[in-house]
């Protein structure tokens, strides 16, 4: 068994790969490419320079200058704790940055320790960029600001993807300014500093001399928000959703598949069968508007919530309810029973679905086995009833079961999608819907890991259970 496990492990890598792979270039060859709503502000478009500087940092962050297999192959080197470091995430230590100062620190733009920086910050982006040691960046830094309108060769070094006509008019505009009689060298080294360290920002490619284990990175969107902070502030409010979806799921459908199979043609088993055949035929996106205009509407019921987890107010309620005079308004729900009150059609929206299709499964199953000669056996030696139901063929049904929850887990992340959007709930879901509109492909991306694993794991996780449920079954 343990060996069919690491089997199927390793097999998950390829086979994750391909599913990434198939996200990533559907999302780089669509109309727009990725992140074209980030040139937008507030609804406007930018324009001239401003649109052009704004594309140039979305390339350099990103990588989108390079061929789309260079830019998926560098995400996966990101996110894998195995791969190469990037030169972006080198650094000088204290004495290399102190070398660096000394060779630049009696150029004539050193007027202002800030300035002195930004020459050193962009001498760690060359160092890194080109493969140089810290001497080498500083004096090939040095050597250009000395004479600037010379020095522009030094772009080469970053890749730089100012065109012939924009680095001839960068060198004329250099040798104007060295020209001028007060302050000319100083502002000639300015400009070119200015050119260079845009160059640099962002600027980073593989290090493949320097392989290493890491922290996976999922990287920023395009707000600058850290992708894993916010997975790890989302996927807690996905996976609550679905922790209390999958035991109601399989409760109703093991209790009402049984007894519809116990009573085979009585009323329970007719309705049940055509009330879970009705709802397994309703889309989710209708059952949540229909929910959400019954149940949460002042003009029907107005019982529950229409969005959110919790009150404006539940911040400042007690965890438990609590009920008296002492706290002023008598009955108060609590923190607690708030949630589960904002969660009733949620989790009524996700669920209904899955326990129509389970208790038909279940039933057939309960049939075939309540049928089977070893059920006849068990009661023609007086096996009592309940243990023949529930020991014998029972037992024997669970496999359907098994089967089915390896593609039912997936669901329910697809099905939050959906109810995440309908409800206005901040989980995974809403925020991977939000991501597809806004082209973020560093959030598709992740979201995608997330529930490529999430379906890779559940096949596994079903084989495994296969093997204890049934000792017959063996993978050796």
């Amino acid at each position: 068994m343990l060996s069919y496990i690491v089997r199927r492990l390793l097999l998950l890598i390829p086979t994750l790969l391909g599913v990434l792979a198939v996200v990533f270039f559907v999302m780089a060859f669509s109309p727009g490419g990725f992140g074209g709503t980030a040139l937008t502000q507030d609804g406007a478009q930018s324009q001239g320079e401003d649109a052009k500087r704004a594309r140039k940092a979305l390339e350099r962050r990103y990588g989108l200058d390079l061929p789309k297999a260079a830019q998926f192959g560098r995400w996966i080197n990101q996110v894998s704790p195995v791969g190469f470091r990037m030169s972006g995430d080198l650094t000088f230590t204290d004495d290399q940055h102190a070398v660096v100062e000394a060779a630049l620190s009696d150029l004539e733009f050193n007027t202002r320790p800030a300035r002195l920086q930004q020459a050193v910050a962009a001498a760690r982006t060359l160092a890194g960029y080109a493969g140089m040691n810290a001497a080498d960046a500083g004096a090939r830094l040095r050597k250009a600001l000395s004479a600037p309108a010379q020095g522009v060769s030094v772009l080469d070094a970053l890749d730089s993807a100012l065109t012939g006509d924009e680095l001839a008019q960068l060198k004329t505009e250099l040798t104007a300014l060295e020209a001028l009689p007060t302050r000319g060298a100083e502002r000639a080294q300015l400009e070119l500093l200015r050119v260079v360290s845009f160059e640099a920002s962002g600027r980073s490619r593989i290090r493949f001399d320097r392989p290493a284990f890491k922290a996976p990175d999922l990287g920023q969107t395009l707000r600058g928000r850290s992708v894993g902070a916010l997975l790890a502030e989302r996927i807690p409010v996905t996976l609550l959703l679905n922790l209390l979806s999958l035991p109601l799921i399989y409760a109703v459908a093991i209790v009402s598949g049984i007894y519809a199979a116990r009573y085979k043609g009585g009323v329970f088993d007719i309705s049940s069968g055509a009330t879970f055949l009705g709802l397994w035929s309703v889309p989710v996106i209708w059952a949540g508007v229909v929910l959400i205009t019954y149940f949460a509407n002042e003009q029907y019921f107005r019982w529950f919530p229409a969005a959110g987890l919790h009150d404006v107010q539940a911040s400042s309620m007690a965890f438990f309810p609590s009920w008296g005079e002492a706290n002023g308004s008598g009955f108060e729900r609590g923190w607690l029973l708030d949630a589960l009150w904002h969660l009733v059609l949620p989790v009524l929206c996700m669920t209904y679905g899955g326990f129509a299709v389970m208790s038909k499964v279940m039933r057939g199953a309960m049939l075939e086995n309540l049928s089977a000669d070893f059920v006849r056996t068990a009661r023609a030696k007086g096996v009592s009833e309940r243990r023949v139901l529930w020991q014998h063929a029972f037992r024997n049904s669970v496999l359907p079961l098994i089967t089915m929850v390896s593609s039912i887990l997936p669901a329910l992340f697809v099905g939050a999608f959906v109810v995440e959007t309908i409800f206005s709930i901040n989980g995974m879901g809403k925020l991977g819907v939000d991501a597809a509109f806004q082209k973020d492909r560093e959030l598709v991306m992740a979201t995608t890991l997330m529930g490529g694993v999430l379906g890779l794991a559940s096949e596994l996780i079903r084989d495994v259970c296969y093997a204890i449920a049934d000792p017959r079954v063996s993978y050796d």
